[in-house]
């Protein structure tokens, strides 16, 4: 199975760059995209993971094997008429203005009653360490001071630092209710139940079963065999 330090080396060779070349064009050093592509990427910094699969054209999951789908933005603008492109820098363009507006007001200045909220419901904390009783009876909802994403149902909080660099402990997420097992796919993040405990993990699925798995490699994999109280609640919306 692809790693993500196979990924960067992949990506980097397709366009027949050099360790150091790379390192350039993201501005970090050779020893840096070295030590990346052969797995040490427990501290990497999610600046640095969106500076990369920015400059590859994929999505930040897509390099972190979190995701078999590439989407490959560069290749798709290529391949649409002078029109549509126009359209779609129009669009990208606006859409950079508000992201920028919002971070820097987000960074400068408290929200004030004036600016726009949004109440989203919340189901308290899920584990990334160790595993923790999810309280089904928690139904709150708090205030978003941004649009949440459109197909999550609830929101968590991250407890433990287990699924670094990917979530910070004390980082709220959003969740899309599994009506269906068969929505769940391998190496998706997702909420899951295990003996009455919670936790939030890429899983992947093994012809002997799953495990549930650490982004951070001090965390040793959840094996899910025949005898364990196991389901999915929830795919995590990156």
């Amino acid at each position: 199975m692809e790693t993500m330090g196979d990924r960067i080396r992949r990506l980097r060779l397709s366009k027949g760059l050099t360790q150091e070349e790379l390192g350039k064009r993201v501005g970090l050093q050779r020893a840096a995209i070295n030590k990346y592509e052969k797995g040490n990427v427990e501290n990497m910094k999610r600046t640095v993971i969106g500076e990369l699969s920015s400059f590859f054209g994929v999505t930040p999951a897509y390099l972190m094997a979190l995701s078999n789908h590439d989407y490959d933005i560069n290749d798709v603008f290529d391949r649409l008429d002078d029109k549509n492109k126009a359209d779609v820098y129009n669009y990208a363009e606006t859409t950079l203005k508000k992201q920028s507006y919002f971070e820097n007001k987000k960074n400068s200045l408290p929200f004030t009653e004036s600016s726009k909220t949004y109440e989203f419901p919340f189901k308290g904390s899920v584990s990334a360490g160790t595993g923790e009783w999810m309280d089904d009876e928690i139904n709150e909802m708090i205030t978003l001071n941004c649009e949440p994403p459109a197909h999550a149902d609830f929101a968590l909080k991250v407890n433990g630092d287990s699924m670094q660099p990917l979530f910070e402990n004390g980082q709220l997420i959003f969740v899309d209710v599994v009506e269906d097992p068969a929505q769940v796919y391998s190496n998706q993040i997702v909420i899951a139940d295990l003996n009455g405990e919670a936790f939030v993990k890429k899983i992947v699925f093994e012809q002997s079963g799953c495990r549930l798995v650490s982004l951070n490699k001090k965390y040793e994999d959840k094996i899910v065999t025949e005898n364990d109280a196991f389901y999915v609640r929830g795919i995590v919306v990156l």
